[in-house]
């Protein structure tokens, strides 16, 4: 049991370590619709709008996916690319190449950055610049929100918020736990049936 719970306990402090390297959103947009980092602590309430009507414009015809930076460290390796909000799209969008080749929006403070592979953009740059970012986490997600509304209306689109599922974050983190705890076990298992052979 000792064994199991300090497995667990490393697998969580690696999960944190992990964010500190490499491209966290780029991780996170791999499979997810939206990159919300744990440092951006917005009102629940604002974080499903996002996540409801990102999934409401790709419904719609017009996908779309969103990186929300409040900081230097949500950048993991790249922390020169903080406050350039279309260099770290254009970044990001290649990051993302293999798998993604659709709209990418980037939020930080001081503006948009928007990216999408073989487009031009500067239509979408246009509507951005029209769109305001208010203070604080509240600020960036409630601004990346109404982007996604604006580029979506500027191209005729009508977007009906979706209802966000369950945080698939937290469901990813349970399913690896799970996972650890299951391999932990039956390790443990052949361990003892190899014991008792002896």
């Amino acid at each position: 049991m000792r064994l199991v719970v300090l497995v667990l306990t490393a697998l969580l402090l690696s999960a944190g370590a992990a964010r500190a390297d490499g491209d966290p959103a780029s991780d996170y947009l791999y499979t997810q619709k939206v990159f919300l980092p744990f440092d951006v602590k917005a009102p629940k309430a604002a974080q499903q709008a996002l996540i409801g009507t990102v999934e409401g414009a790709t419904r719609a015809g017009f996908p779309i996916r969103v990186a929300v930076i409040g900081s230097a460290y949500d950048l993991g390796a790249v922390p020169s690319l903080w406050r350039k909000p279309q260099t770290y799209a254009r970044f990001l969008g290649a990051e993302l190449a293999f798998v993604y080749k659709q709209r990418l929006l980037v939020v930080m403070p001081n503006g948009f950055g928007f990216y999408w592979k073989g487009h031009p953009t500067a239509r979408e740059s246009g509507v951005l610049k029209s769109v305001r970012i208010g203070a604080g986490p509240d600020g960036l997600v409630t601004g990346a929100h109404e982007a996604v509304m604006r580029l979506a209306a500027d191209r005729g689109i009508t977007v009906e918020a979706a209802k966000p599922a369950e945080s698939r974050n937290t469901h990813d983190r349970l399913t690896i736990i799970i996972a650890a705890v299951a391999l932990i076990g039956a390790a443990l298992l052949g361990r003892a049936a190899l014991r008792r052979r002896r």
